[in-house]
């Protein structure tokens, strides 16, 4: 088995995954995660499906199922293989390509560190924001919006300016706890070469300071910020958390009490974000003055 430590959780794995290279322990695990806990094909289990729901993987639109496999999960994505989580999350194994430490194919590897980790992430009480996130000064700024908003072109953009550093593309793990609400930025980003990858360079844990949810402006609007009360910020969570149509009931509950503590405690905006370059720029001035 192969260890990992990603969002500061250790994972095991049977297969060679390359885009994992930099958050790989040791190399090797002494003894295997299935002695952890006990691997049952499941051919031979009772399965029920908890959830169904289509979503954009491995460069398709693909239907996705999640299903209860005693002592844990089955995930099955349509045209790739399933994925067998263990009931914390902390073991994946490959069903369908044996546990012979083999690399897997590409729609395999898009399906682990996609759909796969998001899950297992979760089962642990590790949510994962469709978000990217920059740092200034000590402050770390998420910004949270679906493909295609945005969040990418302005997290890149403010990265290349004098005081800011790249966190996380599109993907950011996050918890709550006694630190308040933390992001986890040690995590693959899939829209990004191996060599660009911010993760293995910044500290395992990194307070969150504000949030900005992106609204698209007409080309020639000035960019604007609004305060989202509380009210309506644990909406906001719930929407741009990754995965949540795969959440059994006590998943998704779980889910709901962190975006509840999230909204109460951290500032989150509407940023207004007209697409063009002039407009980056005034909102790199209103974000320096915020924080």
């Amino acid at each position: 088995m192969r260890r990992y430590c990603l969002a500061w959780q250790e994972i095991y794995f049977s297969h060679v995954v390359p885009e994992l290279a930099s958050f790989e322990i040791n190399n090797t695990y002494q003894g295997t995660a299935v002695e952890t806990a006990p691997f049952i094909p499941p051919a031979f289990l009772q399965i029920d499906l908890i959830s169904h729901a289509g979503g954009w993987v491995a460069g398709a639109q693909r239907e996705l199922e999640t299903w209860s496999a005693p002592p844990g999960f089955l995930m099955r994505v349509a045209g790739g293989s399933d994925f067998y989580i263990s009931p914390d999350g902390q073991e994946i194994l490959c069903t369908d390509q044996g546990q012979d430490g083999e690399g897997l194919n590409e729609t395999d590897r898009q399906i682990l560190l996609g759909p796969v980790l998001v899950l297992a992430l979760a089962l642990r009480g590790t949510w994962s924001l469709h978000a990217s996130a920059v740092i200034f000064k000590d402050n770390l700024v998420l910004f949270l919006g679906e493909s295609g908003q945005g969040k990418s072109t302005l997290a890149a953009y403010l990265a290349n300016e004098a005081g800011w550093r790249l966190a996380a593309d599109d993907i950011l793990p996050v918890t709550s706890g006694a630190d308040g609400v933390v992001a986890w930025p040690r995590f693959p980003q899939l829209k990004l070469p191996m060599q660009a990858q911010p993760g293995p360079g910044l500290p395992e844990q990194l307070s969150i300071s504000k949030v900005f949810v992106l609204k698209d402006a007409r080309l020639y609007d000035m960019p604007a910020l609004q305060r989202i009360p509380s009210t309506q910020a644990i909406q906001m969570y719930l929407g741009h958390t990754a995965g949540t149509r795969l959440f059994d009931p006590n998943t998704l509950a779980k889910h709901l009490a962190f975006c509840s503590l999230a909204a109460e405690n951290v500032p989150l905006y509407r940023l207004t974000y007209p697409h063009r370059w002039e407009g980056l720029r005034i909102i790199k001035e209103l974000l320096e003055g915020l924080c």
